[in-house]
């Protein structure tokens, strides 16, 4: 039988690393063709054209690094990236709901352009709100076993 230590252990780890692939799969197409991605951001309506194609150009680079820093086993590391990752998830989810709130319809931009065109809609702000749930679990520091007492 698996004692509770290890099963937290494990479920910290699987946050881990379902959340640095999602970053990692949601960076790749956005850095491979940041002109869509910047279109994207455009669409949203909410920040100056000068900051279009620096927005698109970082986002995909900040996903990376925080994906990499969150699967490195290095506690300070991994709630560095755990930060930023959050941070950033917290920023789709006012920008999701800012489009809700405002009626907006587009497309999310969030994988680049092979999402299947998903619109922006109350799934994307559950899935981002859950995506954010699966970041605070990973940035818990993982349990450290108790030794045993010599008899």
């Amino acid at each position: 039988m698996v004692d509770r230590a290890t099963a937290t252990l494990v479920s910290i780890w699987a946050a881990r690393i379902a959340v640095a692939i999602t970053f990692v799969v949601a960076a790749v197409p956005k850095a491979i063709d940041l002109e869509p991605f910047a279109v994207d951001i455009r669409n949203y309506q909410v920040f100056p054209e000068w900051s279009l194609h620096v927005l698109a150009a970082l986002v995909p680079m900040i996903e990376i690094v925080g994906a990499a820093a969150i699967v490195s086993g290095r506690e300070r590391w991994v709630r560095a990236g755990a930060v930023v990752l959050g941070a950033l998830t917290l920023a789709f989810v006012a920008l999701v709901a800012s489009v809700l709130v405002r009626g907006i319809d587009l497309q999310c931009g969030c994988f680049g352009r092979d999402e299947a065109a998903a619109s922006v809609g109350w799934p994307t702000l559950v899935r981002d709100l859950l995506l954010f749930a699966a970041i605070v679990w990973a940035a818990r520091p993982t349990p450290v076993r108790a030794r045993p007492q010599a008899a």
